[in-house]
Order: C-alpha cells, then sequence, then structure tokens
C-alpha cells in the first residue's frame, strides 16, 4: 500500500513538474513576442539633434539634449553684410531603433511661429542612408523682407513624406530665430564709447552706415576689429570704397535715419 502511495505521488510530481515547465515557456515565448514587437515598433522613427558646439567656431558635435535643438540667424551681423541673402543652416537627425541595408525617405517641412514667417528652402531628396543611425541635412534660411524684427519657426518632419514614425516627442522640433538687425549692443559698443572715441573715425550712428562698414570689411565685432592689426589699412579701404560707391550713380542712396547721405569724418 505505501509502495502503491508513493508511486502516484511521484506521478503527481512528475505531471506538476511538466505542467511548470510548459508554463514556463508559455510566458518566455509570450515574452519574446513582445520584446520583438517593441523593437519593430520603435526601429523606424525619428529624433532631431543638436551641434553642442553651434556658435562656438568648432567642428559640429551632434547631440541629445533639447537645449541645443536651436539656431539662430541674424542677417544683419555677419561676415557678409547685406550680401548674404540665404543662410545655410545645418540640421543633425538620429534614428531611434535599428538600422537597415536601404536608404529611406525623409521630408521636414516648417511651422511658423510668429505672424509672419521664415522663408525656408528645402532640397528635394533627404534620406537615411543604409547602415547607419545618424545623419545631417541642411535647409537653406532666405534673409527677411522686413529688418529689425524677430521671426521665429520650428523645423519639423513631414511624416506624412517619410518612411519613418514620431520618435520622442521633445526632439520632434528643431527651433529656428531669425532677424536682420543692427544696433550698438549686437556690434560690441554703446552709446558713450561711441561718442568718446567711434565717432572721431566713423562720425554720427546710424544702421545705413553700420551695414555698410560691416558689407565692405567683413567686420562683424566692432571691438575685435578695432584691436586687429589691419584696422588702419581697413578703415581707409572703407573710406575710399564709400567714394566709389557714391560716386556710382547706378548704386541706390545711402541714407541715414534723417534721409541724408551717410558720411564719413574727413582728415
Amino acid at each position: 500500500m505505501i509502495s502503491l502511495l508513493s508511486k502516484i505521488k511521484k506521478m503527481i510530481m512528475k505531471r506538476l513538474i511538466i505542467i511548470l515547465q510548459l508554463i514556463a515557456l508559455f510566458v518566455f515565448l509570450q515574452g519574446c513576442d513582445k520584446y520583438e514587437m517593441i523593437k519593430y515598433d520603435v526601429g523606424d522613427r525619428l529624433n532631431f539633434m543638436g551641434d553642442y558646439y553651434w556658435g562656438k567656431g568648432e567642428k559640429t558635435y551632434w547631440v541629445d539634449e533639447t537645449q541645443y535643438l536651436y539656431h539662430e540667424i541674424n542677417f544683419g551681423i555677419n561676415s557678409q553684410g547685406d550680401s548674404l541673402l540665404i543662410d545655410t543652416v545645418e540640421v543633425g537627425v538620429k534614428l531611434l531603433g535599428e538600422t537597415v541595408n536601404y536608404p529611406r525617405k525623409v521630408a521636414l517641412k516648417l511651422e511658423n511661429v510668429t505672424g509672419e514667417g521664415i522663408e525656408v528652402l528645402f532640397e528635394d531628396n533627404y534620406v537615411m542612408p543604409a547602415d547607419t543611425g545618424m545623419t545631417s541635412f541642411q535647409v537653406y534660411v532666405k534673409r527677411p523682407v522686413k529688418k529689425n524684427q524677430e521671426y521665429k519657426a520650428k523645423l519639423v518632419f513631414d511624416y506624412d513624406q517619410c518612411d519613418f514614425e514620431p520618435g520622442t516627442l521633445e526632439r520632434q522640433a528643431f527651433n529656428l530665430t531669425c532677424q536682420d538687425k543692427v544696433t550698438m549692443e549686437l556690434w560690441g559698443t554703446s552709446q558713450a564709447e561711441w561718442d568718446g572715441y567711434y565717432n572721431m573715425l566713423f562720425g554720427e550712428w546710424s544702421d545705413t552706415k553700420i551695414r555698410f562698414i560691416i558689407t565692405t570689411i567683413g567686420a562683424v565685432s566692432l571691438s575685435k576689429w578695432e584691436g586687429s592689426s589691419s584696422f588702419y589699412s581697413d578703415y581707409f579701404y572703407l573710406l575710399d570704397e564709400f567714394e566709389k560707391y557714391k560716386a556710382n550713380p547706378m548704386n541706390p542712396p545711402l541714407l541715414d535715419d534723417n534721409g541724408e547721405w551717410i558720411s564719413f569724418p574727413e582728415f
């Protein structure tokens, strides 16, 4: 009798072990299916990246942090001055998930934040290259029509035209700020400094005059230019170029805030 009970007990234990093994296998397979689903779900998504060294004159270094997802442009103060009609902006793009062995289409579009918008030109064929999860694209921002006005917009992914789906919510927009503005502060001086020193060299301040200087010399910082070894040679070159410009009847007049031709002191 005891032997029979022992055999029955062993049979029950074996069946329990088999049942537990089947349950464990089922749970494992369910977990694998879920894992594969999650992998697939995030494998085709896009995020923007920002340049950690933007504006610092260093080589581009793409990072994920949202505080770097921006680009600011001032067409008024740049090395080309009024000659700069279009500025190139580079944006980083990162794949969230696994790479594939073929290129996939990426599309961008602009969403203006301010009433009057920034005008941006896009290339026709942006793609995420094969076998890579990171790339960058160039967009082209046109000089604003109005001066002394700040424009704000966002670059976003146009998912209706993409081979991807949205990624992390906080990294779905790249912020653009654009203006065409010249002020003493932006050019690196002050009213007191101008009146006490620079007025002797350049005369009365006017935006038109400063724009002509920047366009002719390429000086984006007055203090740095004034401290350079080429300052005085640049200065006399500027005066010569101004006389040439004024002598050409085909050139539009350079008028100050009072509607008069700008002028420089005579030595």
